[in-house]
């Protein structure tokens, strides 16, 4: 038996209390017990923008915007966790103080474990974020490091996306959201590398992490920016590889990813675009991912970016 939330989402029957969950009734009368830690006003903002940018991939899923406003408070919450763990590595980073403990893993296996979300792909995902800030740490403090590191930070950075995406496509029940969202991880790879390359003199000044900003201190304008452009090729490459391996509907759905649906209607569009047959679909994925790869990157591959999302 299969339960339907508002909307039309399909949630598996092992989490049939989930539509509870979400909305908030709990016998507290303050909020979900989730929630609990709170997180601060800023994170909750920085997480509801993250959760918006991604409209394009949860429609993709076969979200509506009734559904996405349905578990809106459960992903706002997960990426206020993720900005809150992100702030304290960062002061830890800046002031070598006391080293951020591991609440907010703790937190989000517990939220997850409890829903039944956590399988062994968003676990893994979630180790790979600790491995992450572990790695941006040693990144910003060592005088000297190799490529393989910096290319293992890059595939690591958006690894709260490659969870989330996970959990989003799980609760849809629908095997294909799962291949897409494995699929779409190292496009996720790219999008924040060339975040990086527009916001160089931000970064630099706050002392944040920044790949290409790190890429040039250690190799030079010159190597250093061509190395990382070559890494982001090599992302794209990758995605374009993986598409053969999918279902016709992960194919069609990665139709609708890189569409950018602003809109129900426009998701329904796509998809109707996308019934084609699977060699001229590829053919057009292949195409869009790929012709004209800039060097360096440039402000259309931004491929997931929505007004007023993005981090």
């Amino acid at each position: 038996m299969r339960h339907a939330l508002l909307g039309g989402l399909l949630v598996p029957a092992r989490v049939p209390a989930l539509a509870q969950v979400v909305q908030g009734r709990a016998t507290d009368a303050t909020g979900p017990a989730w929630l609990d830690p709170r997180t601060s006003l800023a994170a909750d903002i920085k997480g509801a923008k993250v959760y918006r940018s991604l409209a394009p991939v949860f429609r993709a899923f076969g979200y509506d915007d009734a559904d996405r406003v349905l578990v809106a408070p459960l992903f706002n919450h997960l990426w206020a966790v993720v900005y809150e763990a992100d702030w304290a590595y960062e002061a830890y980073q800046l002031s070598d103080g006391e080293k951020p403990g591991l609440w907010w893993l703790e937190q989000f296996r517990s939220v997850l474990g409890t829903m039944e979300l956590l399988d062994e792909t968003v676990d893994a995902r979630l180790d790979d974020l600790h491995a992450y800030f572990e790695l941006e740490t040693h990144l910003l403090a060592a005088d000297t490091f190799d490529r393989d590191d910096l290319a293992r930070a890059v595939r690591l950075r958006c690894s709260d996306i490659k969870a989330f995406t996970a959990v989003a496509a799980a609760l849809t029940g629908r095997p294909w959201a799962r291949e897409l969202s494995t699929l779409i991880g190292p496009m996720m790879s790219f999008i924040d590398l060339e975040d990086d390359l527009r916001s160089t003199t931000e970064d630099a000044a706050e002392g944040s992490f920044n790949t290409y900003n790190l890429a040039v201190r250690r190799w030079g304008e010159t190597d250093g920016r061509r190395w990382l452009d070559e890494v982001g090729s090599g992302l794209l490459h990758e995605t374009a590889a993986r598409l053969s391996r999918v279902s016709p509907r992960a194919l069609q759905a990665m139709w609708v990813v890189l569409g950018r649906p602003g809109s129900d209607t426009a998701a329904r569009r796509l998809r109707v675009a996308a019934s084609r047959p699977r060699r001229l679909l590829l053919t057009g994925l292949r195409r869009k991912l790929l012709e004209g790869a800039p060097r360096p990157f440039e402000p259309h591959w931004r491929s997931l970016d929505t007004p007023g999302g993005g981090r």
